[in-house]
């Protein structure tokens, strides 16, 4: 990847972070954000940092997330950002899934807001008999 692709991404990242909008710190967080359209949110996801916006046409939620590792100045690199548009129906919600956190996104009814939720992963362990 060249350098300007890697500063790029950083610049796009760093950008939206800053708009004014919803925040959610941490997966632990068991509140639910509640988000309107076009404001820009910054959630973490695990050690991964998604920052986007959603806008609402046709009864739908039409989400964009970048997502990418956290930017530290000790390895002074960034990561080549993802980007994930879905469509969210109203009334309904999907899940975005990173190796350590989820977060679910449900849509509500005439798409007026966006409803964002920290989802804890719990490894289920059979005991044998």
């Amino acid at each position: 990847m060249t350098r300007f692709a890697e500063l790029s991404g950083v610049v796009l990242l760093s950008s939206l972070a800053v708009l004014h909008g919803a925040r959610v710190s941490s997966a632990d967080e068991a509140t639910a954000l509640h988000v309107a359209p076009l404001k820009g949110i910054t959630l973490a996801v695990g050690p991964k940092r998604a920052v986007g916006y959603y806008t609402s046409a046709d009864n739908a939620c039409n989400l964009t997330l970048m997502l990418a590792d956290s930017y530290t100045e000790a390895d002074k690199t960034a990561s080549e950002p993802v980007r994930i548009k879905l469509t969210v129906r109203e009334g309904t919600s999907a899940k975005v899934d990173a190796l350590e956190g989820s977060l679910s996104f449900a849509c509500a009814t005439g798409a007026s807001s966006m409803i964002i939720q920290p989802v804890q992963q719990v490894a289920y362990n059979a005991v044998a008999k």
